[in-house]
């Protein structure tokens, strides 16, 4: 059993699929069951994967596993919404068990299992940059054997993407850290609250100077998700809610020592 204070508040009335989000979610999915979302450090990868699993959950497309590969950055994990997801029925596999707020490369042999049930979706959230891609490539037998959908988040008002040239270099190293090409990007400009629609459509032009990639969504976080503000841009928008809580916020997550105190 996961310690209670560590999984994040099932009961936080915050934490729940944004509307709409599995419509843009498809083109995300389609053509494999195994999808790797990748990234440098602060780009909302793990926004990204959280919202797609409660998309695809949501999508009815059977039973969805959420794989926290993330053993670089102690903070702002999917494990750390454990609970709130499983509530929903998405499976978290993480670290060991019982080492899941372990600084440590503590990976749980369940994992495996992920290649061989092919029961439903499964979604892999890596560490950031290229640091992450280490232990995809742990999993290449796995990830080679079928089709999968490796997709780079790409924020462009963040370091290492803030030219074309950055985000090309840090790719590259991904792909060949992980040994899994890329399939493409997800645009996801944002400044954090200070974000607008103006902020998007900016960064977003940035990302497409990238031309190597294709982008496959643009990820807008609510509340800049106004019915048909971005229709005129070509690009699937991808609507997510933010599930990852700042330390001092409600329902956030205080690391400290073996567990996680969650704020009141």
């Amino acid at each position: 059993m996961r310690e209670p204070g560590f999984g994040g508040r099932d009961d936080d009335p915050d934490f729940r699929p944004c509307p709409g989000g599995g419509v843009a979610a498809i083109p995300l999915i389609e053509g494999a069951r195994l999808t790797v979302i990748s990234g440098a450090f602060g780009t909302g990868k793990t926004e990204v994967s959280i919202n797609l699993a409660l998309a695809l959950r949501d999508g009815g497309r059977g039973p969805v596993t959420l794989v926290d590969l993330d053993i670089v950055n102690l903070y702002f994990r999917s494990r750390q919404r454990a609970y709130a997801l499983e509530a929903l029925g998405i499976r978290v596999i993480s670290s060991v068990e019982g080492m899941e707020n372990a600084d440590m490369p503590a990976l749980s042999p369940a994992i495996a299992a992920c290649f061989d049930r092919k029961d439903g979706p499964v979604v892999f959230d890596l560490g950031g940059s290229d640091l992450g891609g280490i232990v995809a490539a742990y999993f290449h037998r796995g990830l080679s054997a079928e089709p999968v959908n490796h997709w780079l988040v790409v924020n462009p008002y963040r370091p290492f993407n803030e030219t074309p040239d950055a985000i090309v270099e840090m790719a590259g190293r991904i792909e060949e850290r992980s040994r899994l090409p890329i399939t493409g990007m997800i645009a996801n400009p944002h400044l954090i609250a200070d974000t607008t629609p103006a902020v998007i459509r900016e960064g977003l032009a940035r990302v497409r100077e990238v031309t190597r990639y294709p982008i496959a969504a643009l990820a807008v976080m609510e509340p800049n998700d106004t019915p048909g503000a971005f229709d005129d841009l070509g690009l699937p928008v991808f609507t997510m809610r933010k599930q990852m809580k700042q330390p001092w916020e409600a329902g956030g997550i205080m690391m400290a020592g073996k567990r996680g105190t969650r704020c009141p």
